[in-house]
This record gives C-alpha cells, sequence and structure tokens, in this order.
C-alpha cells in the first residue's frame, strides 16, 4: 500500500468510530461528497490545511493520521471480539462463516 492508501484507511478508521458519515465529514470540513470517498480509497491527498481540518472534526492529533505501523501492536483478538460484539446476529453469522472459510 501506499502512502495515500494508508491514509485515507486511517481517516476511514477515525472516521467510522466517531460514527460520522462520509457526507457529514465533507460537510464539517467544506469539501464535496465524493471527496472524502476518494480520500479514503487513496485516490486523493488532502492539503495540510484539509488534514487539520479532519483532524479537528475528527478530534485526532494530525500525527496520528500518518502511524501506520500501530497496527502491527494491535492485540487482535481483542480487537475481533469487540467487531463481533457490536454486531447484528446476522452479522455474526456471516463473520463466523467468514472466519472459518479462512482457517480451512
Amino acid at each position: 500500500m501506499n502512502t495515500k492508501e494508508l491514509l485515507g484507511l486511517r481517516v476511514k478508521e477515525y472516521r467510522k468510530q466517531k460514527k460520522i458519515t462520509q457526507e457529514k465529514l465533507a460537510e464539517l470540513i467544506g469539501v464535496d461528497n465524493g471527496y472524502i470517498s476518494k480520500l479514503e480509497i487513496g485516490q486523493n491527498f488532502p492539503s495540510i490545511k484539509t488534514l487539520e481540518k479532519i483532524a479537528n472534526v475528527l478530534e485526532v492529533d494530525l500525527y496520528k493520521l500518518f502511524m501506520y505501523t500501530a497496527e502491527n501492536n494491535l492485540d487482535y483478538k481483542s480487537e475481533i471480539i469487540k467487531i463481533y460484539d457490536s454486531l447484528s446476529k446476522d452479522k455474526q453469522f456471516a463473520l463466523y462463516v467468514a472466519s472459518k472459510a479462512m482457517k480451512s
């Protein structure tokens, strides 16, 4: 993955944690709706001014948007359990099926 893609993933991760839609984030930072979508998939690379606005709205220090290697220190089991617990029964089952398929 390149820097634009990694940055986009971090923005998406923090946006989802704050339960903000792409449209709402775009509105709050003053860009068009498609901009956030393209940013999150690595097609756009924001200016420092836009990055500052994004960080402010997402209530995260700007440098954290560029901390890509922190994922290596995650306790994956705990994170998976948190995700699982937040899902509906149907989605829990889908995750189970996907996990089972990955095991084989």
